[in-house]
């Protein structure tokens, strides 16, 4: 069991007296703000945050992040507040524990919207002190190392989330040693009978293996002698969590994965790095394009090595890395290796940056979704890459598959969004061209170009998916501001109210605020989107509506009246097939010629296209009782069941599903199109409502039909 006095003998050559006393005096309010507390274990509470505390000693961390490391779930699981913690150990302090601390306090039912908010906190917090997340690490790296005490439904949540997020987390940040033990860790609790079999043949070969290395190892040593290189040569073996990733992505055995073991060379200075290249290249032959030169063009997380796989000595491929021993304290370490050269109050400062590794996945932090934010942190995570130049000669690191609309968002949104074509190496290349490394691409620019929603077929990066929604949000934010607009401008007419009157703005604008929307746009967008009615608008007039509306003779084919649709008047309506509007929506009609009146939902883009003067207000009768299909899209997870899932939960809706196909649309996402039969709008609300709760479901459209039929009533003048 760990004691203090360890922590203190990690810190104690790095640290001064005082930040000792500090330490000491953290220790002793940890312990008493947790007294009688006990985890899973049945160890006493405060193991944990001792244990993560002597992690973050292990990596040289300053005085505040130490001090964090024991009060950081003081917060979250004892009495203590902000306040205690500013006043004891100060602001920078509690900064960095409030940083770390879930949202536990806020009330959110659901347990995957919880956690969703809970990392986009701790994004928000890194962003401002990196630290933050180091200490998070530490934290998460314990929790795992003891999981075993955990129930076993819980235990492989934390797994799941573990490495889905904390371990890429951590190889983002070039902090090697903790990646590949969350990923081991995880491994186990997700997959035993692989992790078993790997486990099994790892022991079975590994005196063979260790034998192997003190022979390559000597005889690598013996030519870097003979070149004069001051250098040393170690072995390390791959992780099993990548063991079984290379042998799912390349369909092998576990003892057919050749590159388990590697070699490293740890030299003196970068020239002394190229000439242990020299000396190896002149011993054993390379092997074609698989040299890597890391030095030259670092990875985005900092990491720097020489890589190159040769014919060894006994016929076999051997790999070999080669760095100095600040690059090795950087691969191991990642951005916490700094604090082992930078101890000095005046330089820790200027390490709080974010490496460029990390910065893409503060672009996710403003999706409000919780679905749509966990995929793009992932996408942002992953840790696959291609090496791509721009037309200076710049090196970009993007996401494997990645294709040219994903460079142009990486150099800048608004290349992205005015891209129209690319050049990959000189030539053309389509959208769907997946980028290699060492390509060299040109953007081709028409500035009257906008973001199509089919790109989001081809880019994987999160960057470029979330500023493709985002100006697709724009797009039909203006249509539909300049739709309500219009349509509201008709309807207040009708009252003698012209839109354009300041004071009939300034009583618009005070509706707005009472309906807490941010302004007249907002107004109009949520008006388009039937999301205000115009009754609500026309009482702030103190016009009595609801009555005249009600004493209204009804004149059916009257373009000045209201047309009711439903019930037992025989009125010739139709639904229109561009929009399909249901019960429930707002709608308004269009009078045709020769085939009675077309009912539109409000929202409808066609309504600005056509002649306004043969457009008429449409109101449902409060009799109509009859279903309407309408057509849904779903983006989910691929996976078994899903279809069966959607169907059920239709079905305990009391709907009927008039048509349903699914698409694979990447390797572990489908959409799902379906038809069906609703109420009314509130009843479609409820279905919506029930898909988006699906756990692999995250996002639920409403379409519209493809063609509309206004237009072809204005192609033909006949009619």
């Amino acid at each position: 069991m760990i004691r203090f006095n360890d922590i203190l003998e990690k810190v104690h050559p790095y640290l001064t007296t005082e930040d000792i006393a500090e330490v000491t005096k953290a220790y002793a309010y940890s312990a008493k703000v947790h007294g009688g507390q006990k985890r899973y274990s049945g160890e006493p509470y405060l193991i944990h945050p001792m244990e993560v505390t002597s992690i973050l000693a292990d990596i040289r961390l300053d005085k505040e992040s130490i001090i964090t490391g024991l009060l950081h779930d003081t917060i979250e699981d004892t009495l203590a507040t902000k306040d205690d913690i500013t006043r004891i150990f100060g602001e920078e302090v509690c900064a960095l524990v409030d940083g770390v601390t879930k949202i536990s306090k806020l009330k959110i039912s659901s347990t995957f919207e919880k956690q969703a908010e809970d990392f986009r906190k701790l994004i928000l917090a890194t962003g401002k002190d990196i630290r933050v997340i180091l200490v998070k690490l530490a934290d998460r790296l314990h929790n795992i190392r003891t999981i075993s005490h955990l129930p076993e439904e819980r235990k492989r949540i934390f797994a799941k989330e573990t490495v889905d997020l904390y371990a890429p987390l951590a190889d983002r940040l070039g902090i090697y040693w903790i990646r590949t033990e969350l990923e081991d860790r995880c491994f186990e609790v997700l997959k035993p009978n692989e992790y078993d079999e790997i486990s099994r043949m790892f022991n079975s070969k590994k005196d063979e293996w260790e034998k192997y290395s003190s022979e390559i190892k000597s005889l690598l040593q013996s030519e870097l002698d003979k070149f004069n290189l001051d250098a040393s040569v170690n072995t390390r073996f791959k992780n099993f969590y990548s063991i079984y990733k290379k042998m799912i992505k390349k369909n092998l055995d576990p003892d057919k994965v050749l590159d388990i073991k590697a070699f490293r060379i740890i030299s003196n200075d970068i020239a002394s790095c190229y000439a242990a290249l020299g000396a190896v290249h002149s011993t054993w032959k390379p092997i074609p394009g698989r040299f890597k030169d890391y030095i030259a063009l670092p990875k985005s997380n900092g990491y720097q090595s020489l890589h190159t796989v040769v014919i060894g000595p006994f016929g076999d491929k051997v790999e070999v890395q080669i760095r100095t021993e600040e690059m090795h304290e950087i691969a191991e370490y990642g951005v916490a290796a700094h604090w082992k050269y930078k101890i000095d109050t005046k330089e820790r400062k200027k390490l709080i940056d974010l490496p460029e590794s990390v910065k893409n996945i503060f672009e996710t932090q403003t999706l409000s979704d919780p679905r749509e934010f966990i995929d793009a942190i992932k996408d942002e995570l992953i840790t696959d890459f291609v090496y791509v130049f721009t037309p200076k000669g710049e090196l970009k690191e993007l996401p494997i598959d990645s294709c040219v609309i994903d460079f142009a968002y990486a150099i800048h949104t608004d290349l992205g969004n005015k891209c129209s074509g690319a050049r990959v190496n000189g030539a053309i290349v389509p959208f769907s061209y997946k980028l290699k490394s060492g390509d060299a691409i040109e953007i081709i620019v028409n500035k009257n170009r906008e973001p199509s929603k089919d790109w989001l077929k081809y880019v994987v990066s999160s960057k470029a998916k979330s500023k493709i929604r985002s100006s697709i949000k724009s797009i039909v934010s203006k249509d539909s501001e300049k739709i309500g607009k219009e349509i509201l401008s008709k309807k207040l007419a009708k009252y003698g109210l012209n839109i354009a009157d300041p004071t009939v703005i300034e009583k618009l604008k005070v509706f707005s605020v009472e309906k807490k929307l941010k302004n007249l746009e907002n107004l109009y967008i949520n008006y388009s989107l039937s999301k205000v009615n115009i009754v609500e608008i026309l009482n702030c007039f103190n016009l009595g509506v609801k009555t005249n509306l009600e004493s209204k003779e009804r004149n059916y084919l009257n373009p000045n009246n209201a047309i009711i649709v439903g019930g037992a008047n025989n009125v010739m309506v139709r639904m229109a097939n561009c929009c399909g509007p249901i019960y429930g929506d707002e709608i308004i009609g269009f009078i045709t010629l020769g085939k009675g009146i077309s009912i539109h939902r409000i929202s409808c883009k066609q309504i600005l296209e056509v002649d306004s003067t043969r457009l008429v207000e449409a109101l449902w009768d409060n009799t109509y009782d009859l279903k309407s299909t309408t057509s849904l899209r779903l983006y989910c997870n691929d996976k078994t069941g899903i279809l069966s899932e959607v169907s059920n939960l239709i079905a305990k809706h009391e709907s009927n599903i008039i048509k349903i196909n699914a698409k694979k649309i990447s390797s572990s996402k489908s959409s799902i199109y379906l038809e069906i039969l609703v109420k009314n709008a509130k009843h479609l609300y409820e279905i919506t409502r029930g898909l988006d709760s699906i756990p692999d479901v995250y996002s639920v459209e409403r379409l519209l039909a493809p063609n509309s039929e206004f237009n072809l009533f204005e192609k033909n003048s006949r009619i």
